[in-house]
């Protein structure tokens, strides 16, 4: 065992080389005698995780062996951790490798979602009951619907959702409530972390707002009585004195006065006119009451001062009295609503046994700090909570420590106080993740928190000096409350180099941005970035990120877009889906959806008119004459006929130049094709036709639109029909992503969060006004204790209300939150800087008379409004064609040539083998689930069908999802329905009857059904997939079966064999 305690916080600025320490901690753990299994590392990312296991093995090995570079890293383990010659035993950390090798499963080295996912599935999910799930990044919008559609369902829910309408102003649009109850869920963490509900002192009311806004227009009358006197064009109204939109409020109070004599009610009817119309008081640029023009006049100074003076109490009343009466109220009553949505969502998630990474948190944390379970105690943690955890820690890392939320935190901590070293690594400056929960102070109080010694890295690794010079010069100094230290760079002649430039470009009046990302595209053009794999784009939002994939589309530059997005969200893909879904579950939304879409273009007259005649269009669509809509609109009845001739006047579509009853007879067609697709062929000439029916490719052209649809169309044709592939789809969605425009040779594009932790040769960060979310959004504002343990403070509120906060503990909450955000924005642009090795080019859009931030660090750092460069672009040798155009022309030559095709034949285009693993797994799981609900069904159906049903839900329900089983049992009850002589109670049955040939070789026959009356046996075979009845094979396995009991039964009972087609 190690023999002194260390608590470490290494504070490594980006590129330094976090990994290499983080591995040779490692190491040096395993020479000072730590046992390797009870050494645990945390990481943020698999890709993390990967890389510090690899290094481990590999510095291990070149120590232990004395090869390659090993002379380095002992001399750098020798000096980091004061080692001696005679403690680096080569026989003992061979032997280490060998058992590390052999057992790698028993290495820790986790993500922190891993951990907790490890805990989750051997102790909480069996606490549950559950014993397979599945885990998600996010929910799909169909989870938050089902929320919604439960609340709205039940009438004791219901009632207490309605002030979230009130609150909300939104009576149709349900997307906004769906988002609400996404934003609910998003914060749970913050509720579990808060043990005691907020206290807000005493609620008492505060009206003397009224009395001051009284005084005030007394005021106001005052001076419009002097203003008046000297008015040589007559006398103007008070309200002219008044800004424009207190003058209804002016009048109200006067209306009041006139009415209502009594001084109680009278108040109460202006408080109640003033609350009804709060927010006027707080709208930017108009918090005056009084005009301040034309109003300077001896003798009204006095009036002047006093109105002025009356501004501030009367805020701070007004904010105190919406406190108490609106902010309050509603908070109770959110808390309450976010009670009910939290217990329905862990129904439906311990139902559904499917959870996000979040879920098993908030579970892990709630099970771990149980206090019936007593896992903590007063002087530590339990041997329970050690054998929970994977056993005893000596030494624990935690790597991106700046970026750890406190839920995990305090799970965390409790592996801290267990372990004898600990080694937190991280970089504030590198904290991004706050609107996860990620805390930032966190890290730069962790010292304290937990009694360690800070260690500094400040050598970069990673970039070459132009880089580095240029960053150290804009972030030194560049503000009190954002501490940064200059960085080294290597020494080496090849690390002297390096490019840095920005572009600053004014936003024109009235525009969003002012497209400087049009400078990038011109140099990718031009050739001044050859290398285009190694280079980067990068963009705060996704928004910025597609603009800028248009362009690239339109010059046909090739990209990799780091995106996760489901290939069916897809622009170009979206609607074919959704018209094929129509095909195999005719249900008209699907329908609409298509002809809705950009596609179609269809307009809300078309939409209007295909709800009205839904019952005849479908009845168009199932008539399986060969008719144009018009043809089938003459044949019907005159009353009939003149409803649906209404088409004639909507019938020519501007947008897309389409017929509308051209599409209507092209959707039939298809849907009559889409019956019989049983060989590739058929399923080619289907995909064939849906392209060329609705001009596919001439309205989504670009490289990435055909990539996508070609993708999309040759999965179908790779699944036995439409329910298949639609099954495959719904359950894939999510592991199946869009195409970039190209696979080789392509520039990066992705966000900010997404390049954390990586590095190319060459990084262009464009930045752009960010666009503002809306003021009703939901909010919460909360404090924590001192050592981030709890929360002291929880509030849940709207937007709205954070104007109102202009005093008191919310108010300095309110402060601190835009604080965060600021230094958080700060961060992003550090990261975004900090990814470049060789060369950095920013390219902003700007408002410089009101900018903040990097543009204006910019121009103060180097006295340039437009630009700065210095050294010159470096790039690694790479041969490359000098015309890019060519290369892109080609690449639309190849487009060109599939899309008569979608074989694999005609065409070498990637498609990932995973999918096709993927597919190839799913349908074997489908195929042993029929199997298993018919190995349920004898002849018995009432009672056969419930256990059969529900034996398959509780063994496939997770594997395969509800969804897809209630379709396959629909499918199945569809099955036995049309072949119930086969379950005839007067047969003898048994389901998976076992038989052994000559050879001793097992054989299972899926059904027997025997007739002893008539002494004979009906042998069956459930086959799924293509042309099951002609497949050779199938019919050879049949036969064999019928062979070996005809043998064992020596001609006794005359033998039948069938295959079922399900």
């Amino acid at each position: 065992m190690m023999e002194k305690i260390n608590r470490t916080v290494l504070k490594a600025s980006a590129g330094t080389g976090k990994t290499y320490r983080l591995s040779l901690e490692f190491i040096a753990n395993l020479i000072k005698g730590t046992d390797y299994r009870n050494i645990v590392v945390m990481t943020f990312t698999k890709k993390a995780t990967a890389e510090i296991k690899e290094r481990i093995y590999d510095f291990l090995y070149q120590i232990a062996f004395e090869e390659y570079n090993w002379q380095d890293l002992e001399k750098n383990l020798r000096e980091i951790y004061e080692l001696k010659d005679f403690q680096i035993n080569k026989e003992k950390l061979q032997e280490i490798y060998f058992n590390i090798i052999r057992n790698k499963d028993e290495m820790r080295i986790y993500t922190i979602d891993g951990f907790t996912n490890r805990i989750f599935k051997n102790t909480i999910a069996p606490f549950f009951g559950i014993y397979n799930f599945e885990t998600l990044d996010e929910e799909d919008e169909e989870f938050y619907g089902n929320i919604l559609g439960q609340i709205l369902e039940n009438e004791e829910y219901f009632e207490k959702f309605l002030f979230l309408v009130e609150e909300k102003k939104e009576k149709k649009e349900i997307g906004v409530y769906i988002n609400l109850i996404k934003d609910i869920l998003n914060i749970q963490n913050y509720f579990i972390l808060s043990e005691e509900k907020t206290d807000f002192g005493e609620k008492k009311e505060d009206t003397s707002f009224v009395n001051y806004l009284e005084e005030t227009f007394k005021h106001i009358e005052a001076v419009a009585e002097v203003k008046n006197k000297g008015n040589k064009g007559g006398s103007n109204p008070i309200t002219h004195y008044i800004k424009n939109n207190f003058h209804n409020i002016y009048k109200e109070f006067k209306k009041i006065d006139k009415m209502i004599t009594d001084k109680v009610e009278n108040k109460r009817e202006k408080i109640e006119a003033v609350m009804k119309n709060w927010g006027i008081f707080y709208k930017e640029k108009n918090t005056e009451i009084r005009h301040k023009s034309n109003t300077g006049k001896k003798g009204i100074e006095n009036f002047i001062e006093k109105i002025d003076n009356l501004k501030e109490p009367f805020m701070k009343s007004l904010s105190k009295n919406i406190f108490t009466q609106k902010v309050i109220p509603l908070h109770e009553k959110m808390t309450e609503m976010t009670e009910i949505i939290y217990g329905i969502a862990e129904n439906e998630k311990r139902k559904s046994k499917r959870f996000t990474h979040n879920d098993i948190s908030v579970y892990t944390y709630k099970f771990i700090f149980n206090k019936e379970l007593n896992f903590i105690q007063e002087n530590g943690v339990s041997k329970d909570f050690l054998e929970l955890i994977g056993g005893e820690i000596d030494t624990i890392m935690i790597d991106e420590f700046q970026d750890t939320s406190v839920l995990q935190w305090k799970i965390l901590s409790l592996l801290m106080e267990s372990a004898k070293n600990i080694i937190c690594v991280g970089d504030e400056k590198q904290s991004i993740y706050g609107w996860r929960g990620g805390e930032k102070e966190l890290f730069e109080k962790l010292d304290k928190i937990i009694d360690g010694k800070v260690e500094n890295l400040d050598k970069s690794y990673r970039s070459y000096k132009q880089v580095i010079e240029n960053v150290n010069r804009i972030y030194e100094n560049y503000g009190e409350n954002w501490e940064y230290s200059p960085v080294k760079y290597r020494d080496d002649e090849e690390y002297q180099g390096g490019y840095f430039s920005y572009c600053l470009r004014e936003i024109p009046d009235k525009s969003e941005v002012a497209k400087t990302y049009e400078d990038i595209v011109d140099m990718i053009k031009k050739g001044k970035i050859k290398n285009l794999g190694k280079s980067c784009i990068l963009c705060r939002t996704n928004p910025q990120i597609q603009k800028i994939v248009e362009r690239l589309n339109e010059e046909n530059i090739p990209y990799t877009l780091n995106n996760n997005a489901s290939i069916l969200n897809h622009e170009a893909v979206n609607p074919l889906y959704k018209l094929i879904k129509y095909f195999v579950f005719h249900n008209f939304v699907y329908f609409l959806e298509f002809m809705r879409s950009d596609l179609i273009g269809c307009l809300n007259d078309h939409v209007g008119y295909l709800l009205e005649n839904k019952l005849k269009i479908e009845e168009y669509m199932r008539d399986g004459k060969n008719e144009t809509f018009s043809e089938y609109v003459n044949r019907q009845e005159e009353i009939t006929a003149v409803s649906l001739k209404k088409y004639e006047e909507i019938d020519k579509m501007e947008r897309n130049n389409l017929l509308f009853s051209d599409v209507l007879y092209k959707v039939k067609e298809l849907k009559k094709l889409a019956k019989n697709l049983n060989s590739k062929y058929e399923k080619e000439n289907f995909s064939q036709k849906i392209i060329e029916n609705f001009n596919v490719i001439n309205f989504y052209s670009t490289n990435s639109d055909i990539k996508n649809i070609f993708n999309f169309f040759n999965i179908l044709k790779e699944n036995d029909n439409l329910f298949e592939f639609i099954s495959f789809m719904e359950e894939k969605k999510d592991k199946i992503t869009q195409m970039s425009s190209s696979d080789l040779e392509a520039i990066n594009l992705m966000t900010i969060h997404k390049s954390k932790g990586l590095e190319f040769d060459t990084i262009f960060y464009y930045k752009s006004k960010k666009t503002r979310s809306g003021n009703n959004d939901l909010e919460i504002y909360f404090e924590y204790d001192k050592n981030f343990t709890k929360l002291n403070k929880v509030l849940l509120t709207f937007g709205k209300y954070n104007k109102t906060f202009i005093e008191g503990d919310y108010s300095d909450i309110k402060e601190n939150r835009e604080y965060k955000k600021e230094m958080e924005e700060i961060n992003a642009d550090y990261v975004a800087l900090t990814r470049a090795k060789k060369n950095l080019m920013l390219f902003f859009d700007t408002n410089k008379t009101v900018e903040k931030g990097l543009a204006k660090r910019l121009i103060d750092v180097y006295g340039e409004n437009e630009g700065y460069k210095c050294g010159e672009i470096t790039e690694s040798e790479k041969k490359i064609e000098d015309n890019l155009s060519e290369n892109n022309q080609q690449t639309d030559e190849k487009l060109n040539r599939i899309m008569p095709y979608f074989s694999n034949s005609k065409v070498n285009f990637p498609v990932k083998d995973f999918k096709i693993t993927l597919k190839e797994e799913f349908k074997r799981k489908k195929g042993l689930a029929i199997h298993y609900y018919f190995e349920h069904v004898l002849n018995n159906l009432e009672e056969d069908r419930k256990m059969a049903k529900s034996a398959l839900l509780s063994r496939y329900g997770n594997m395969l999802g509800k969804t897809i089983l209630t379709e396959i049992i629909s499918r199945l009850e569809e099955f036995i329905s049309k072949n119930r002589d086969i379950y005839d109670k007067k047969y003898k049955v048994y389901t998976e009857f076992e038989i052994y040939d000559s050879e001793g070789n097992k054989k299972i026959i899926d059904r027997i059904n025997i007739d002893e009356e008539n002494k004979k046996i009906y042998i069956f075979d459930y086959k799924t997939g293509y042309e099951p009845l002609e497949n050779e094979s199938y019919i050879q396995q049949i036969e064999n079966y019928k062979g070996i009991l005809d043998k064992k039964l020596d001609g006794e009972y005359e033998i039948y064999t069938r295959i079922l087609e399900v």
